[in-house]
């Protein structure tokens, strides 16, 4: 025969400590972050390297078009350019293979270039 379906009586359950088992403590965010690596520091890095990057293709690119680039990512010795459109990617692809050499004799150690698209309301998180 089976047996009877469990009822539910408030007073009948255990709390987690009566049985041994720990409870779960959430994690602070400053540890969270201290263990992923994105400390103060390393942000600030990441802002200079933006800012460097901005200012030194702001000589090098129509105004038009770096007002469009959303933000910049140097990894592995790739440049990753972040752009508004599909659109403005073509254009940016054009302009970064003319002044290429002009980005190796900023960063040697950088072996190529990507161009990706971002809609702006990705970058600022805003609801499309």
């Amino acid at each position: 025969m089976p047996k009877p379906p469990a009822r539910h009586n408030p007073k009948s359950v255990k709390s987690p400590d009566s049985r041994g088992q720990k409870t779960f403590q959430p994690s602070k965010i400053k540890d969270l972050l201290d263990k992923s690596g994105l400390t103060g520091r390393a942000i600030g890095q990441f802002v200079a390297r933006q800012q460097s990057w901005e200012a030194f293709f702001a000589t090098r690119l129509p105004a038009s078009l770096t007002k469009e680039i959303s933000h910049f990512v140097e990894k592995d010795g790739v440049l990753t350019v972040y752009v508004s459109s599909a659109a403005w990617s073509a254009r940016l692809k054009f302009a970064l293979a003319e002044c290429w050499p002009a980005v190796l004799a900023e960063r040697p150690s950088l072996q190529r270039s990507v161009v990706k698209i971002q809609p702006v309301a990705a970058s600022t998180g805003a609801r499309t």
